[in-house]
């Protein structure tokens, strides 16, 4: 029998989405509010039933047909809990299954998955929670991991990443395997054959990876990329509908590397405003001597008078 979980499901509003970017740009985590772009149309796109249905299907080469099987679970955050993860769900209530994206390898997917399962089994087993001290053995969906990788190396196709790897000392008394599958182009073909929404997004993405390589800007390259779908019937219904949300989603990526030299460059002028402004504030230097040399904005200069 089906045990009633309920769960809050993640937030597909655009405004969410935003007050999340927006925050960890505030925050100055730039490097984070580009992962959140890159995951973002994964996780629509992938996390509807009947496309989760199909990965389901494809990973554990069954032949389920029924879509209204799946029960999304996608931990979202609440007031009690700031838990959040990419997809999960179950099916049938017999197998739930995690993933997760990834624009670059992380060997600690499997102590992050570990706590996101440890708070999903929390949640399933809330309505018989008095039961958990009784001697009635309370059963649990068989949970599986997997993370689909959608960076820059093609070194690998298929990768294992266990929790044990992780212990200061070697143990077999608990284990958590992430199976890593890679989406590059040539890669896990396969899968994708026999997976249309993995093969779709597989080719959006690896298009526009491509496209960026060649030196189209952000928006030159999501624009040519949706067109390119579309005209090719790839992931068409999903663009159709959120062509614009797309757009302004990718309008928030961040090239990190720019980004860190951009940072470097920033922390360099405030340091070298902060000398002047100690310079100014000893009296070796005044504010109109540093106006006259005109080697510095009105902005700088006002900057470098602020007490």
């Amino acid at each position: 029998m089906q045990n009633s979980f309920s769960i809050e499901l993640m937030p597909v509003g655009m405004n969410e989405f935003s007050k999340g970017i927006n925050s960890a740009i505030m925050k100055g985590d730039r490097g984070m509010a580009n992962l959140q772009v890159r995951d973002m149309v994964f996780c629509r796109f992938i996390g509807t039933e009947s496309n989760l249905l199909k990965v389901f299907n494809a990973i554990r080469k069954t032949g389920y047909t029924d879509a209204s099987k799946v029960m999304i679970t996608t931990l979202a955050g609440s007031f009690y809990s700031n838990i959040k993860n990419d997809i999960s769900f179950m099916l049938d209530a017999l197998i739930m299954m995690l993933i997760e994206h990834q624009t670059t390898l992380n060997p600690n997917m499997p102590v992050r998955l570990l706590g996101y399962v440890d708070e999903l089994f929390k949640r399933y087993i809330e309505p018989e929670k008095r039961k958990i001290y009784s001697t009635e053995l309370i059963k649990l969906p068989a949970p599986e991991f997997y993370v689909f990788y959608d960076g820059e190396d093609t070194s690998f196709e298929h990768k294992e990443l266990r929790l044990s790897d992780a212990f200061k000392t070697p143990s077999d008394k608990l284990e958590l395997i992430v199976h890593v599958y890679n989406l590059a182009t040539g890669k896990n073909e396969d899968l994708k054959k026999i997976c249309k929404p993995l093969r779709e997004y597989s080719i959006f993405s690896n298009h526009y990876k491509l496209l960026r390589k060649q030196g189209l800007t952000v928006d030159e390259a999501v624009r040519d990329t949706i067109r390119y779908c579309i005209d090719n019937d790839v992931m068409k219904n999903y663009l159709l509908h959120n062509e614009s949300e797309v757009i302004d989603m990718f309008g928030f990526e961040w090239n990190e590397k720019e980004e860190r030299e951009a940072l470097l460059e920033a922390g360099e002028a405030r340091g070298r405003l902060n000398s002047i402004r100690d310079l100014l504030s000893d009296g070796l230097v005044t504010l109109d001597a540093l106006k006259a040399s005109g080697r510095y904005s009105p902005e700088e200069l006002a900057a470098i008078a602020k007490p």
